[in-house]
């Protein structure tokens, strides 16, 4: 999912965004809005391969693995030449840690384990204004251990998920073109009552429909995968088609 998928909690977002912002971040959730790609003077002179951050450990947890570290790069390098250059410029930034502890490991007092939904240490990653927060593994409830380190297709396509996220903006520019509505739209009627209900999420009758649907299959496109990916093909093929010609995509058919 991106942003589960990779999908993330909006429950108990306020307390942790006011982590954030003691920090001088800017919080939308990834599967909010991220920023529109804004300019910094360092970014001119940077590109988005050079601002991954690698965050060290706390805990004593692992590292973040090599083979992580490669699925995020594998993301940015996979993507068409002109999204890449609109990043380039930008603020945006990659920053992967063991865990979102690791980054904030105040942030372990305030998880809501009580709650059956996941907490925001348990999902993939998030988007906080136009750093991408990306976390290899999941904690375990109730301690400060981690889980295992999820597969690098999985990041890959997590990554590209909130790249694209970023692309898309607050105003949701790509997400929200009335051409790539009316694709969407025919593709969605077409969905067979069997498959209604493992399609929910891409579905949903308001914004977020259309714009997880763009940005998860973008993060399949950018080389990820999950077990949303083969299903995203199926039963969107408008929507990918749109989304290559948009977008400048090669290597995909149509």
């Amino acid at each position: 999912m991106a942003l589960p998928h990779c999908r993330i909690n909006q429950l108990h977002v306020a307390r942790f965004a006011q982590i954030a912002l003691a920090i001088s971040i800017t919080c939308s959730g990834m599967s909010g809005c991220g920023s529109e790609p804004s300019q910094r003077p360092e970014a001119t002179a940077s590109t988005l391969l050079s601002r991954i951050v690698v965050n060290p450990p706390a805990f004593n947890h692992p590292a973040v693995s090599e083979a992580s570290i490669q699925a995020v790069k594998n993301a940015i390098s996979a993507l068409p030449a002109s999204q890449r250059e609109k990043l380039d410029r930008s603020a945006a930034r990659v920053i992967i840690s063991p865990n979102m502890i690791d980054r904030w490991p105040d942030s372990v007092k305030d998880l809501p384990e009580a709650n059956p939904q996941p907490t925001l240490a348990e999902q993939p990653g998030r988007i906080y204004g136009v750093d991408m927060c990306v976390y290899e593994r999941p904690k375990k409830r109730g301690t400060t251990d981690l889980g295992a380190a999820r597969e690098p297709a999985y990041i890959q396509l997590q990554v590209g998920d909130m790249l694209f996220q970023v692309l898309d903006g607050d105003t949701m520019t790509l997400s929200k073109d009335p051409a790539l509505r009316k694709e969407y739209e025919a593709d969605k009627v077409e969905i067979p009552a069997e498959a209604q209900a493992k399609m929910a999420e891409f579905t949903k009758l308001d914004d977020w429909g259309p714009r997880e649907t763009c940005a998860e299959m973008f993060g399949s496109m950018m080389g990820g995968h999950n077990e949303n990916t083969d299903n995203l093909y199926k039963y969107f093929p408008r929507v990918k088609k749109w989304l290559i010609a948009k977008l400048g995509i090669e290597n995909q058919a149509p």
